[in-house]
């Protein structure tokens, strides 16, 4: 028996999935953020060994899945944010082997969106969207060929994600301080989420450090829940993050080759619920603007993607058919 070893790993979680070659799920484990681009390489490290550690120890336990099963028997594929460039794989690749308890019969290092597609559309032509902490837009067309959108960090990109609406609406509540804005109900709302007493207190613990990218990113699900409350500056936030989004689906679209009538567009991440404010303003503009772009939930979870992209990497007989199955049977057992 092989085995597969899919993890995906992100600025505020990481999870890795323990499957065998038939695409039968053994176990799970998680750990931190680890995206090396913003925290290094050393924490992405250890965030993506307590993944491991954790999703291999709870295989042995409840399948007596040795190491000695896995050694030279597993395929890994690490699907991580900030390995988006060829020179941040040549960097990641060592540091997940050294946090390997076994040696892999393969190693490969994608980038968080390519393992999203896979995840999105079953790995077939199409775009995904992810949208939690950062955002990127990545397609795949009928050739083969692939383009991205975004996904260029917080300080150069990001737009339209959870950071992004995060941060416009600490600064949306400053503007109403200063008398130059709206106001918004945000401000009650993330002052006490914060636990300050006033807008100006918020400036040291962006400053200071206290308050790190991935918590203010955290801030977006407020927005949402105010948004839908009514809150006229909440609603433009996101308003404003959905054109940005639909702008990253639009842009890898023209890109690209299609030969089919309908192109499935799947949204990822935590800010991409299905009947929220942020996916219903997608959805019209979509609708509104290029209406053969489908947006979907995903087939499957990401971390399932660096799963169902691993069998690519193995000698297995196994159909795609049954393999596929077999990981949409546990996305339903644990959805």
């Amino acid at each position: 028996m092989k085995y597969i070893l899919g993890i995906d790993g992100g600025g505020s979680k990481t999870t890795a999935i323990l499957a065998d070659e038939r695409g039968i799920v053994l176990s799970e484990g998680r750990g931190g953020a680890s995206n090396y681009q913003t925290i290094g390489l050393e924490s992405a490290g250890q965030a993506i060994k307590s993944a491991i550690t954790a999703a291999i120890e709870k295989a042995g336990k409840d399948f007596s899945v040795s190491l000695d099963d896995l050694d030279d028997r597993l395929v890994v594929v690490a699907g991580l944010a900030g390995a988006d460039r060829p020179l941040d794989r040549e960097r990641l690749a060592p540091v997940v082997w050294t946090q390997l308890p076994v040696r892999p019969l393969q190693l490969r290092i994608e980038h968080d969106a390519r393992v999203g597609l896979a995840a999105g559309t079953g790995d077939k032509p199409g775009i995904i969207l992810i949208a939690g902490t950062g955002s990127i837009a990545f397609g795949m067309d009928n050739t083969g060929r692939q383009v991205r959108a975004g996904g260029w960090g917080p300080i150069l990109g990001d737009e339209g994600s959870g950071y992004s609406i995060g941060r416009a609406a600490l600064i949306a509540i400053l503007w109403e301080y200063d008398g130059r804005g709206k106001p918004t109900s945000l401000t009650k709302r993330i002052m006490s989420h914060l636990g300050v007493t006033g807008p100006d207190e918020m400036v040291s613990l962006v400053y200071q450090g206290p308050l790190q990218r991935s918590e203010i990113a955290k801030l977006a699900e407020i927005v949402l829940e105010e948004a839908a409350l009514g809150d006229e500056v909440s609603q433009y936030l996101i308003t404003d993050a959905a054109e940005q989004l639909v702008r990253m689906i639009t842009t890898v679209f023209g890109k690209l080759e299609w030969h089919q009538q309908s192109i499935p567009a799947a949204g990822i991440g935590g800010l991409l619920q299905p009947g929220n404010l942020l996916w219903t303003s997608i959805v019209e503009m979509l609708n509104r603007s290029h209406p053969q772009i489908h947006f979907i939930p995903p087939m499957l979870p990401p971390e399932l993607g660096a799963v169902l992209l691993g069998r690519k990497f193995m000698d297995t007989e196994v159909p795609y058919e049954e393999f596929l199955l077999n990981l949409t049977s546990y996305t339903r057992k644990t959805s």
